[in-house]
């Protein structure tokens, strides 16, 4: 099992977390909208506490978006410099396939489609393929108002169903228009947590999908679109 630090300043709170021999250790901001603040005590206080060095690390795991447009720059500022610094790789991993993977350990479906909630009435949304403890994006990651979303290619039959994750899901009635399909199941609640970011940037180390920090990018989406 590799040891992880784990980056997430797109959520409400800060929150770092430490994967070592398949377990997880948590430290959280206390005040949201602080993550450039939190992010780097919080770093160094979850360490020390587990006495283990940066040059310890196999890797650092980052969010990189969807989400808080300023969120999303910290984030990856702070693995960009950590790795920078300490020669570690990086595992970049996306919002939206975090909440697939977590969703595809609580139900069985053919796709994931997940959706949270973005500015201005619109939503994010992706679906996903649950393969071999990993999820693979089906199609790309898309922001629009929800009567707008449609995914190209998509198959509109499924033996298992489809299953929606995410708060953009609160719109449930107009994405499935939108889609041309009917949910199996759905929950409206962004439920991936620390350990389930965790779990899907070690399966994603030990195939190999690392990066230099260089090549670790912001996934805003919508580009000329300011999240905070």
């Amino acid at each position: 099992m590799p040891t992880l630090l784990a980056i997430d300043t797109c959520s409400a709170k800060c929150k770092v977390a430490l994967w070592k021999e398949g377990s997880v250790l948590l430290r959280e901001g206390k005040e949201s909208q602080k993550a450039a603040q939190n992010v780097l005590p919080l770093i160094d206080d979850l360490l020390r506490g587990e006495s283990v060095l940066l040059d310890q690390l196999d890797a650092l795991a980052v969010v990189t978006g969807p989400g808080s447009f300023t969120g999303v720059r910290i984030g990856i500022a702070t693995a960009q410099g950590l790795s920078l610094s300490n020669s570690i790789p990086v595992v970049p991993i996306s919002s939206l396939a975090i909440l697939a993977s977590a969703a595809s350990r609580n139900f069985d479906g053919d796709l994931y489609l997940t959706c949270i909630k973005a500015r201005e009435n619109e939503v994010y949304f992706a679906a996903y393929q649950h393969i071999d403890d990993d999820v693979k994006l089906v199609g790309s990651e898309l922001v629009n108002t929800p009567e707008a979303i449609t995914l190209e290619g998509l198959v509109k039959e499924s033996a298992r169903g489809f299953i929606g994750i995410g708060d953009g899901w609160v719109y449930r009635e107009k994405l499935e228009k939108s889609l041309g399909l009917k949910l199996a199941n759905c929950t409206n609640n962004n439920v991936a947590s620390m350990e389930d970011f965790c779990r899907l940037a070690a399966v994603r180390f030990l195939k190999g999908d690392v990066f230099k920090e260089e090549n670790v990018l912001p996934n805003y989406v919508k580009e000329h679109m300011i999240y905070s």
